[in-house]
């Protein structure tokens, strides 16, 4: 009987003890959320306060560096390399022609030439692929990478891709030919000045006086040969016909003596070419519908 009321009381006190738990338990769980909830509500109220700005830490130069940055501008006002000039000249080295240059591949025939010690005055008449124009020295030859490089009695030096070569006077053998210095050719006096010409044949005479190689941009000269052989050079006007029609001279001439001297001799167009850059007049023998006219050439 002990017993048992012992046991119901044990019971009893188990229930109560494991009852109140529970519930301290409950209310634990209760606080907690409603702490929690109550941090989630005031995140958003709560004003948001922005980072610092980093900045980086002040570095202090040594006594070595300063010194240093002081040498600088002496150093500069030194002019190691040398000192800058706006738009100074650039010269350029040119290279010295060769005169022993071997003879050119390219696919030119040289018709005509006037060599002289003043190179502007020298120039050479050149024909490429059917198509003849006069050059003065480092002008490039057309429809090549060519430059004309210098003129002498019977040949010209061109450079090609900077090669020189040689070209020669049509008709001259270049394997029996030796290399000649640059003849001297004795200066025409400086024409007195004068007033500026009324007409324009008189400005072309005057522009040919002061630069005898601009005759062959008013008058045009091409090589004619019949079975292999040179038989005379065919006229044609230039850039202004004026001068070409004035002296009386018709398209398609056919030149074939310059002052009684065969044209179709290469040994004497070599000679004549130096001539003509010295001459005021001359006469001009054309072959015109199987007849022989001569064209007197005035040009003072």
């Amino acid at each position: 009987m002990v017993a048992a009321n012992w046991l119901g009381a044990l019971q009893s006190k188990r229930w109560v003890s494991v009852r109140s738990l529970t519930r301290f338990l409950t209310w634990f769980l209760v606080i907690l959320f409603a702490w929690i909830l109550g941090r989630l509500v005031w995140s958003f109220f709560q004003p948001t306060v922005a980072p610092a700005r980093w900045q980086p830490a002040p570095v202090v130069a040594s006594g070595n560096v300063a010194a240093g940055r002081d040498e600088v501008p002496k150093i500069l006002a030194m002019n190691l390399f040398g000192r800058y000039q706006k738009n100074a000249p650039v010269v350029e080295q040119k290279q010295p022609v060769k005169q022993d240059a071997p003879q050119t591949r390219l696919s030119l025939t040289l018709v005509g030439l006037v060599a002289s010690n003043n190179a502007k005055t020298a120039l050479a008449v050149i024909t490429h692929r059917g198509k003849q124009n006069t050059y003065g020295i480092d002008e490039a030859i057309d429809g090549t990478r060519a430059t004309l490089q210098a003129v002498y009695a019977d040949r010209v030096i061109i450079r090609n891709n900077g090669r020189d070569e040689t070209l020669m006077l049509d008709g001259v053998d270049f394997n029996k030919a030796s290399t000649p210095a640059r003849p001297a050719v004795a200066k025409r006096p400086a024409p007195t000045p004068a007033a500026k010409p009324a007409s324009e044949l008189g400005r072309i005479k005057q522009e040919i006086l002061e630069k005898p190689q601009s005759l062959f941009s008013y008058i045009r000269l091409s090589q004619v040969k019949r079975d292999g052989a040179l038989v005379g050079y065919r006229v044609n006007p230039g850039k202004d016909r004026a001068l070409f029609d004035a002296v009386g001279l018709k398209t398609n001439d056919l030149a074939v003596s310059l002052n009684g001297n065969d044209l179709t001799d290469a040994a004497v167009m070599a000679k004549l070419w130096t001539e003509l850059s010295n001459a005021t007049d001359f006469t001009l023998t054309v072959e015109r519908e199987g007849q022989l006219h001569d064209i007197y050439i005035e040009l003072q």
